[in-house]
């Protein structure tokens, strides 16, 4: 064993991918999964925005069926008044107003009026009194009728106005809305209208949870069956028997690379149909149901038309990213079953892992992602994040989708992020190689520093062969 432990660390690596992958691409398990995951994707999410648009649909319609549309005005106090001029003040605008000169010809007029009510004005004392009626036969809910009325009487002043002999122009004026809102100082400031800043807000928070969440997803997949692929060749007394022929560098990095492929192959199978049900979704949807009142359908429609705003480039490198990052977690799960002797042990080295991804989500969110911010973020925007091999797989895509670095960045991070994958594939072999007659608990930290000191002092110096 001696003898091959000197050979080229790479030798056999090819061998125990190609092995490694078709026994992953291959499993009834990986194909059901993927397949079932993909239809799934394609045909539920159209279904889901057809559902979510008819159910928009019939809210509108029963919205329209018992809003008001005709108001009967009887007016019992002093003064001439127009109530068409409550259609200024910027609600119920499509609403008539039709004068009576009694309460009898106000409920005649409105028999067969199905979206009527009757305003009844009044003054019994030193205040006005207003009454909304409900007439024999209208649709309107008693709910829609006191609405109105909380209107009119909020509004009543303009009608005040004209009692007052006001001119309308003076009415109008006093009448008049004001719209309040709040805005940030651009330098380009015509290059933006204020759809295309709501739509890079709303880019700017998917983005980067998906690129987390899709992470976070394959590392959960993946890393509990990386580690017990690395630790059933113990259990099974196989790994004497494989390290005579194979290196343990070249066994971690063809386990590793192949776990990591058929993970990434699953993925994209996944994103496709993701995007193609949602793309599809929402033409079938609005096809079905032109005019549909569903935000969530006339949102994703407007993202979809926004996409011009990402850049390609930025998409194949952030792919790139993801596929290294998920790399990297995949080699942490690879320590954890290169310290575990059998099943059980796993329960406690796949902590390590686990700790590892929680702690780095950590780090990248905001510390004020909870409060209300112009620039809605979700990640921090640190840049020793996108050095940080950790916690730059979770930060990196959403800022090259989006253009936030420069390419220059984008390459030293990924340089540091490949470093890292080396680094920790080599830790994983080395830990592996060590625990080849190793049996019992997993070793604590303090322990396994002390082993990986005594298998360099055995390197620097083995023991001489007796003469």
């Amino acid at each position: 064993m001696a003898h091959n432990m000197k050979r080229n660390p790479f030798s056999g690596t090819g061998k125990v991918f190609s092995f490694t992958l078709r026994q992953t691409i291959f499993s009834k398990g990986w194909l059901t999964s993927t397949i079932v995951v993909a239809v799934l994707l394609i045909v539920g999410i159209p279904l889901i925005l057809f559902g979510v648009s008819k159910a928009a649909e019939k809210d509108s319609d029963k919205k329209t069926a018992d809003a008001v549309e005709t108001v009967y005005v009887t007016d019992e106090t002093e003064g001439e008044a127009d109530y068409s001029v409550l259609k200024q003040t910027g609600s119920y605008e499509n609403v008539s107003y039709i004068a009576c000169s009694s309460m009898d010809e106000a409920i005649q007029s409105s028999t067969e009026d199905s979206n009527a009510v009757i305003l009844r004005v009044a003054k019994p004392g030193g205040s006005y009194a207003l009454t909304v009626y409900l007439p024999v036969g209208t649709a309107v809910s008693r709910s829609k009728a006191s609405s109105f009325g909380s209107f009119v009487e909020k509004n009543f002043a303009a009608v005040l106005m004209q009692k007052a002999d006001m001119t309308q122009e003076d009415v109008l004026l006093l009448s008049m809305p004001v719209v309040t809102e709040t805005a940030s100082v651009s330098d380009k400031p015509q290059e933006d209208d204020a759809e295309q800043d709501t739509m890079a807000k709303v880019l700017g928070m998917v983005v980067p949870f998906m690129a987390a969440m899709t992470v976070y997803m394959m590392v959960v997949l993946y890393g509990q069956s990386m580690s017990n692929s690395v630790m059933l060749e113990k259990s099974s007394k196989l790994m004497e028997t494989i390290l005579t022929a194979v290196h343990p560098f070249a066994l971690m990095l063809g386990k590793l690379l192949a776990t990591a492929c058929a993970a990434v192959v699953q993925i994209v199978i996944w994103l496709f149909a993701l995007i193609g049900g949602i793309i599809g979704g929402i033409g079938f949807a609005l096809r079905m149901v032109p005019d549909t009142g569903s935000e969530t359908v006339l949102m994703l429609d407007a993202a979809t038309k926004s996409m011009g705003s990402i850049s390609v480039a930025g998409v194949f490198a952030s792919v790139i990213v993801l596929a290294i990052g998920f790399l990297l977690y995949l080699t942490v799960a690879t320590v954890s079953g290169a310290l575990a002797s059998k099943t059980e042990d796993l329960n406690k080295t796949n902590v390590i892992y686990a700790l590892v991804i929680v702690a780095s989500l950590l780090l990248c969110l905001r510390p004020e992602v909870n409060e209300v911010s112009d620039n809605a973020r979700l990640l921090s925007g640190d840049l020793w994040l996108r050095f940080f091999p950790f916690t730059a797989v979770l930060v990196l895509p959403s800022d090259l989708i989006l253009g936030k670095i420069g390419l220059l960045t984008g390459i030293g991070a990924i340089v540091l992020m490949i470093a890292a994958v080396g680094l920790m594939v080599w830790l994983a072999a080395t830990i592996y190689k060590m625990m080849v007659l190793y049996r019992g608990t997993p070793p604590t930290p303090k322990r396994l520093i002390a082993m990986l000191k005594e298998e360099r002092e055995h390197k620097k110096n083995p023991p001489q062969a007796d003469s």
